[in-house]
């Protein structure tokens, strides 16, 4: 049931997770985020406007972090349970 207007929000756990990679620019050297980037693809910094080719994570690595933090659920705070 939604909290009712003026009650403070009841706090709630993560139901999913992105991986967050960084690939460093050539001609700037900016850190490029790319979230789980698993097949290889032209990125673009956003400081130089270079467009770049970068090398794909394995999904299968991905894969076991996801399954291991259960899709985020299992990285959140136990205090807050």
């Amino acid at each position: 049931m939604p909290d009712s207007p003026g009650r403070p929000l009841t706090p709630v756990p993560p139901d999913g997770m992105e991986m967050l990679f960084f690939y460093k620019c050539p001609r700037c050297e900016r850190h490029v985020p790319v979230p789980s980037p698993t097949e290889p693809k032209m990125i673009r910094c956003d400081n130089c406007q270079l467009s770049f080719p970068i090398i794909p994570i394995d999904e299968h690595g991905l894969h076991y972090i996801r399954i291991m933090l259960a899709g985020g659920q299992a990285a959140a705070d136990p205090d807050f349970f």
